[in-house]
Formats: C-alpha cells, sequence, structure tokens
C-alpha cells in the first residue's frame, strides 16, 4: 500500500508540473512498485481529470471593414449612347459577437452598418444604416443535432440554390429556424420561416414595403459520404407567395433535386440537377428545370481548371400563358455563376423567360502565398426561340471574360482588384429590352475591394 502512495504522489506531481507520467509509471513497474492494472488506473484517472479541466467555453469578438470602389460603364445594364462612366466607394462595416459552450449552445449576433461613402450629410444627418445581420441562438439537443434560432444566413452546397451572396455589401439572411444535424457520414439542415410585415391582431396578410418575399419557406438541404470520394446532396424546398387576391392563400414553388460529387484526383466530377414545380407568385403553373455538369481538373502547380455548363429551362413561344417554364435559382448567388457583370443574373427578366445556356471555364492560379490569379469566360445563348417584330432572334446572346488578382500579404488582409468586359449582341439587347443600338458598345467594369477582418478577442474559460 505504501508503494501504491507513493506512486499515486510521484504521479500527482509529475502531472501537476506536465512533465512526462507515462515514462515514470513505466518505470515504477519494471521496479515493481505497482502493478500494470494499477497503472492503467492511474493513467484513465489523470485522462479524465485532464478532459474535465479543459476550458468549454469560447467567445470572440471578430469586426470587418470592407470598402469597395468600383467603376461601372455596364454592370447590370447595357451602355448605350447617352450612357456616362459611373463611379462611386461602398463600404461594409462588421462587429459580431460569438459564443459557443460546447456541445450545448451556440450564438452569433452580428450587426452591419452599409453606406455609399458620401451618402449621408457628416453635419446634420440623423439617418441611420445599422442593422442586424445575424441574431440567433443554437442550442444542442445531442452532440449531433441542434437548433439554430433567430436571423442567419442560409446557405447550403454551392450556393446556386441558397446563398449568403457575401458578394453584396449587405449579404442576405433570413429569420428561421434551422434544425440542423451533423454526423461522419451525413449532414443536415431544415430549415422553415414565416414572415409577416407587423404583429397583426387578426389575419396574416403579408405586405412588405419596396420589396418582394416569400411569406412561408420550408427547405431541407442533406449531405451524405455514399463512399470514399463520393458524395450525393439533396435539396428539397418549398416557398410560398401571397396570392395576390387572397392573403390567406399561399401560391407555393417547389424545387427538388440535388448534386452529386465525384473526385478522382486529379480531377473531379460534378453534375446537378432541379426540378420546379407548383405556383409562381403570377399564379402561374410550373414546370421548369436546370442542370449544371462540370469537370474540374489541377494540374501539379496547383493550377485549377474548371470547365461546365449551366442550363435553365425557359418559356417557348408556344407556352400557355397560364403556365411558366422558366427555371428559377431562388435566393442563390447569380454573381458567382453567371459573370461578374451581372448582365445575366436576374431569372427569368435578364432572359426575358427565354431560358438560358451558359458554357464556361473558370482558370485559377496561385502565385506563392499571398497572389491568386483568375481568369473567368463565359459564353452566353438562350435556351428557347425567342420572337421580336415576327422574327425569331439569333440565340447568341455574347461573351464575356472576368480578370481577378487577389492578394492577401497576412491572415486579415486581402486585396481584390477586378475587371470585366463583354461582346454583347442584339438579341441580349432585345430581350433585356435595352436601348436599341445597345450592343454596339462594350460593357466594361472594374473594382478595387480591401478587406480588413481582424479577430479583436478570443478567450477561453470554464
Amino acid at each position: 500500500m505504501k508503494k501504491v502512495f507513493t506512486a499515486l504522489l510521484i504521479f500527482g506531481i509529475l502531472s501537476a508540473k506536465s512533465q512526462t507520467s507515462n515514462d515514470i509509471l513505466n518505470l515504477l513497474i519494471q521496479n515493481k512498485a505497482i502493478t500494470q492494472e494499477q497503472a492503467d488506473s492511474l493513467r484513465a484517472e489523470h485522462a479524465i481529470k485532464q478532459q474535465n479541466s479543459l476550458p468549454d467555453k469560447k467567445f470572440k469578438v471578430d469586426f470587418e471593414v470592407r470598402p469597395r470602389s468600383e467603376y461601372r460603364h455596364g454592370y447590370q445594364q447595357l451602355p448605350n449612347d447617352t450612357s456616362t462612366y459611373g463611379f462611386h466607394i461602398s463600404q461594409r462595416s462588421r462587429l459580431g459577437l460569438s459564443f459557443v459552450n460546447e456541445s450545448k449552445l451556440a450564438a452569433q449576433f452580428t450587426i452591419q452598418d452599409i453606406r455609399v461613402w458620401g451618402i449621408q450629410d457628416p453635419r446634420s444627418s440623423t439617418a441611420s444604416t445599422l442593422q442586424v445581420f445575424e441574431a440567433w441562438a443554437e442550442p444542442y439537443i445531442t452532440e449531433n443535432l441542434s437548433v439554430r434560432i433567430g436571423r442567419q444566413r442560409i446557405a447550403f452546397d454551392n450556393q446556386r440554390l441558397f446563398a449568403d451572396n457575401n458578394w453584396r455589401q449587405g449579404a442576405v439572411s433570413h429569420d428561421a429556424l434551422n434544425i440542423r444535424y451533423n454526423a461522419d457520414k451525413l449532414t443536415s439542415e431544415t430549415a422553415l420561416a414565416f414572415n409577416q410585415s407587423s404583429e397583426l391582431l387578426d389575419g396574416t396578410n403579408y405586405a412588405p414595403k419596396g420589396f418582394e418575399n416569400y411569406k412561408f419557406l420550408a427547405v431541407n438541404f442533406s449531405r451524405f459520404k455514399v463512399i470514399d470520394n463520393l458524395y450525393l446532396s439533396l435539396l428539397n424546398s418549398a416557398d410560398g407567395y401571397q396570392n395576390a387576391t387572397d392573403a390567406e392563400k399561399l401560391n407555393i414553388r417547389y424545387t427538388n433535386g440535388g448534386r452529386v460529387d465525384y473526385d478522382l484526383k486529379p480531377f473531379s466530377f460534378t453534375m446537378a440537377g432541379y426540378y420546379q414545380s407548383g405556383k409562381s407568385a403570377k399564379d402561374k403553373n410550373i414546370d421548369a428545370w436546370y442542370i449544371q455538369p462540370e469537370v474540374k481538373l489541377v494540374i501539379p502547380s496547383n493550377t485549377t481548371f474548371r470547365l461546365g455548363a449551366e442550363v435553365f429551362s425557359g418559356n417557348t413561344p408556344r407556352t400557355s400563358i397560364n403556365n411558366d417554364r422558366a427555371f428559377s435559382p431562388l435566393y442563390g448567388s447569380g454573381h458567382s455563376f453567371n459573370g461578374s457583370l451581372d448582365l445575366i443574373t436576374k431569372f427569368p427578366s435578364d432572359v426575358s423567360g427565354a431560358g438560358l445556356v451558359n458554357p464556361y471555364l473558370f482558370i485559377i492560379h496561385p502565385l506563392g502565398k499571398m497572389f491568386e490569379l483568375r481568369a473567368d469566360f463565359h459564353l452566353f445563348y438562350l435556351k428557347e426561340d425567342y420572337i421580336s417584330n415576327s422574327e425569331t432572334i439569333n440565340k447568341y446572346l455574347g461573351f464575356e471574360n472576368d480578370l481577378l488578382v487577389s492578394y492577401k500579404p497576412n491572415n486579415f488582409t486581402k486585396i481584390d482588384l477586378g475587371f470585366s468586359w463583354a461582346n454583347t449582341t442584339e438579341s441580349l439587347e432585345i430581350v433585356k429590352k435595352a436601348k436599341a443600338g445597345a450592343n454596339e458598345y462594350t460593357p466594361t467594369w472594374a473594382y478595387i475591394m480591401i478587406t480588413f477582418k481582424p479577430q479583436l478577442f478570443s478567450a477561453s474559460f470554464k
């Protein structure tokens, strides 16, 4: 008993001093001061004490300032003979507080200020642009299951249908409840939302001022690891807009589909496909679809090539006025998929509902740890025939090239320099309802964006 007590005392002293205790225990076993079973028991007890002494609560304060200067001559809309060049500087400023109590509770609160330099009178303005971007709490029901409640980002998969749209200075967040499950081979999120304009005493009339939004949303996204290097993503969404004549009736649009990813280095392959049905916000019957095949190659220099296409179904000249075959990419990021000029990112209006075929090639090349070069190439075609002045127009809409240089001098600073230009056709001028002759002018756009994103404070405690 005396030997065991001595061993415990030595083990305790060594542990307190953070020295290697296993060597001492092995030495005690060799000298027969303790048995192997006693040593194993000491190790287990020490491991439990160490685990219980680790901090399980974390608190962080993050800050972001993101000014962006933009030169515009054809951004979003085609230039014409009366267009002048535009220039402005916008800025996003954010302060984020996050708290995590491991496997028990997580919480996030982010406020942001969005402004264009000079938009307010610095001497007398009382207008405020401060807004809450995120405000949610996420209690854990089990280690793998939690429920996030409040204003939050809803971004799924490659963000084609649901994105936080971080390119926009204001980005996008939703007021929702999100049931989240995270395990080794399966992750899943189910988001639910119901929107109102005010606290009503009677009925559920939703009348947002100055914008359109869904009244009801239910969406599930799941991602499965089928086998090594093979993943399957499924998305099923129902978003409901209030009927124009009956406030208690919803026009619900259903979007169902998914994406398959297969990684076979240095190549990887993906195929996405979705089908839409139900009722549009304008009370039309929806029958629309979307596919996106892509192959990616990463060569030894770490240069990445992404070759693919997006295909959106559209309305034909024979489509009934009560039907809608134009696929909508819901609340996804068009800026990341259809060109930085954003000439064809608002669906279906930018193509007059005729659908889109967008073959693309993205080339991304790192230059050391600080620089990255990127070049995106897009071709645009109408998916369906479009008739203007009793004639079917050419389906070819144009070509776009986006160039980007990124520089990261440290882990909290990033500088982006971008330039885009396009060669457009008369067909794009027609479907975008631009001024006659607009296709004769070259759309151009350039920007410099600096992102400062330091972590101001971080603490771990019991």
